[in-house]
């Protein structure tokens, strides 16, 4: 039987590999994450941890936490997260993360090519057995989301992933108004696409 201090350390490296995972994670993600509870009891277990975690707030999240360079050393992490403009894409793909329950393999930015088109999708995913691809649009423009949608056109029409799978994968678009919704389903107009705004899936 695991000691209470020892269930307790076993925690804070779950939360923190977690962290490493995903980069950015708002308090009410790892409440969701690590069971951790009313707020209350959240904020009590992320204090005890405040030297492994730096923190900040983001309008629509709260809290937001990710890995100090001691909660780094910790878990033998290399990899540096900093707080940037692609913090608000980091949340909202982590968001479609628990809308779709946590699927155990979920892929960030990952090459995906027929050998002709290439795209890197923001994230890659298995669903009960079947292909997914997730995009975040957040402050991209317009054209450059139609030149992404495009090649993924190309890949559905080449058909390359219908004969490795037997179908392609659905794509997923994970944007923050419904003015591009509407704008989003037209340019997927055709493939196996399904268009979210944000606030429907938080």
């Amino acid at each position: 039987m695991l000691t209470a201090t020892a269930k307790r350390i076993e925690r804070q490296e779950q939360i923190l590999h977690s962290l490493d995972r995903f980069g950015f994670l708002s308090r009410s993600h790892l409440q969701q994450l690590h069971r951790l509870g009313g707020d209350r009891n959240a904020q009590k277990v992320l204090k005890r941890m405040e030297e492994y975690l730096c923190s900040f707030r983001e309008e629509g999240y709260g809290a937001v936490y990710y890995l100090s360079k001691v909660g780094r050393q910790m878990i033998g992490s290399n990899k540096v997260v900093k707080r940037t403009l692609q913090v608000r894409h980091a949340l909202m793909r982590n968001d479609f993360f628990f809308y779709m329950r946590c699927p155990i393999n979920w892929r960030h930015e990952i090459k995906v090519t027929d050998g002709t088109t290439t795209i890197i999708t923001d994230v890659h995913f298995i669903k009960n057995r079947v292909h997914h691809f997730l995009e975040v649009d957040n402050t991209q423009s317009m054209t450059e989301n139609a030149a992404k949608i495009k090649r993924y056109r190309e890949l559905f029409d080449r058909g390359g992933f219908q004969k490795q799978f037997g179908y392609f994968p659905t794509l997923h678009v994970v944007t923050v108004s419904r003015s591009r919704v509407r704008r989003f389903e037209e340019l997927c107009k055709g493939l196996p696409a399904q268009v979210y705004c944000i606030e429907d899936i938080k």
